[in-house]
């Protein structure tokens, strides 16, 4: 599947319909549309357990993989939307990381905050804690209406391996 690459707000990417905050909505508009415009782009309501703090989640193909598109709302309005990415193994999952990052770089500039710098490792190694490579794969992005944060999570218990990239509305941002 072909996909052009464009950066528009905090979509990563998007088609030729004119680009919202996140996929199909701005931030703050109300969320009982999500259903029938993420149908309407050809994405599959998600019948699994949905992702903490997410209330709507759909299968979509992103970057060429299977993911899933994520909605959080607050008083019926979208505030955050996300991507949730399963991979292989730590590999893959480092290799995922490192092309959201590079593209979500080349949106919004250098991240605000970003586990892999020396400034963090330091800061860290001078608290005491070993880092390992999973604890570096984390970064955060300031943007004009959202924070942009990509990680990637070890398995637990019920999941495996899993990348993540989403936007919070910069109202609900917690400093």
């Amino acid at each position: 599947m072909a996909v052009s690459v464009v950066f528009t707000g905090a979509a990563l990417l998007a088609d030729a319909a004119p680009a919202a905050d996140f996929r199909v909505l701005d931030f703050g508009a109300p969320c009982d549309r999500i259903a029938a415009l993420e149908m309407a782009r050809g994405s599959q309501s998600f019948e699994g357990k949905l992702p903490s703090g997410y209330q709507f989640a759909f299968k979509i193909q992103e970057l060429d993989r299977d993911a899933l598109a994520v909605y959080s709302c607050d008083g019926g309005k979208l505030f955050r939307g996300g991507y949730i990415f399963d991979a292989k193994d730590e590999a893959d999952a480092a290799a995922l990381y490192a092309t959201i990052k590079k593209r979500v770089t080349r949106e919004r500039g250098t991240p605000s905050y970003d586990f892999a710098s020396p400034v963090h490792r330091k800061k860290m190694g001078d608290a005491g804690a070993t880092l390992s490579r999973v604890d570096t794969m984390v970064a955060f992005w300031n943007g004009p209406t959202s924070e942009a944060h990509a990680s990637v999570a070890e398995p637990s218990k019920d999941r495996g391996w899993r990348v993540s990239l989403s936007y919070t509305a910069n109202s609900h941002v917690k400093e």
